[in-house]
Order: structure tokens, then C-alpha cells, then sequence
């Protein structure tokens, strides 16, 4: 059986520029305890209104296994496009050196360049870590690039 966790994106209204996105995670998200070698469900909605928003993980991998309600075969992806009003189901293995935290990051795509700053970043805890998540933020290769969003999701296979 596998811990499963909902997380959700939305756009809000009312904020600065640089705070209109706001990563809504159920907080037990940043407190546990994952530990090595163990896997968790992630189910990642975006509930926005206007953005499309790309979800990764630092250094680990997303197995896809399931898209608005439906299995899906399932397929590994370093990052994931998911537009507005879809929901995808990851399985996300604990595998990485156990010794630190990693970054959680949903960054909006195809949005002008007022929008460039407005990315959510979450830690995600091992039980033994002890650091913080170093390094840059995980880059999400051909950021303006549409061919990319729609090869991603011509890959998808119920």
C-alpha cells in the first residue's frame, strides 16, 4: 500500500506579481518522514484558471499511473506538463542519497513575462536527511518549447 498525497496548484488573485501563484500542498507534505527505498502516490491537480504549470522533482523520477480517473500504461518522466483542470497520479520512489532534501517545483508555462518569477517550491524530507536541498532549482529543459507539451501528452497511454 503506498501513502498517498494530493497536491494542488491554483492561480490567486490579489497577490504581488511575484506571489501569484501559490502551491497549495497538504502541509503533512512538508513534515514526513519519506523514507529510502519506500514509494509514495502523488496526485497533482491544477486547479488554476488561466496557466498550464510543469511539476518535477529534484533528481527523482514520476512513473505515471493514472490520468483523471483512468490507469494509464505506466511511463517514467523526469517532469510533467499538466494544463489547467487535469489531475495525474505519480508513484514516486524514495531512491536518491537519503542524506538531504529535495526540491519540489511547479513552474507555469506558455505565460508572458510577468508570470517568469511565479514558481512554487516545496521540500520533499527524508527520514535521515540531514541538510537542506542544495543546488539550483531543478531547470526544465525547452521552457518556451510547445513541441515538447504536446509530444509529452501524445505519450500518454490508457
Amino acid at each position: 500500500m503506498f501513502l498517498s498525497l494530493d497536491i494542488y496548484f491554483s492561480k490567486w488573485f490579489g497577490f504581488e506579481s511575484n506571489l501569484t501563484f501559490e502551491v497549495l500542498m497538504y502541509y503533512q507534505l512538508f513534515i514526513i518522514l519519506s523514507e529510502i527505498g519506500k514509494t509514495y502516490r502523488l496526485r497533482v491537480h491544477n486547479v488554476g484558471i488561466s496557466a498550464s504549470l510543469n511539476f518535477r522533482i529534484q533528481n527523482h523520477n514520476l512513473l505515471l499511473v493514472e490520468t483523471e480517473g483512468s490507469y494509464t500504461v505506466q511511463q517514467n518522466y523526469t517532469n510533467m506538463d499538466i494544463h489547467v483542470g487535469q489531475s495525474y497520479s505519480f508513484l514516486v520512489t524514495m531512491d536518491q542519497n537519503a542524506s538531504t532534501d529535495y526540491y519540489i517545483v511547479a513552474s507555469p508555462r506558455f505565460v508572458n513575462s510577468s508570470w517568469a518569477g511565479a514558481t512554487g517550491v516545496a521540500i520533499l524530507h527524508y527520514s535521515n536527511s540531514q541538510g537542506p536541498a542544495s543546488g539550483p532549482l531543478p531547470s526544465l529543459l525547452g521552457e518556451d518549447d510547445p513541441s515538447f507539451s504536446i509530444n509529452q501528452a501524445r505519450s500518454i497511454r490508457l
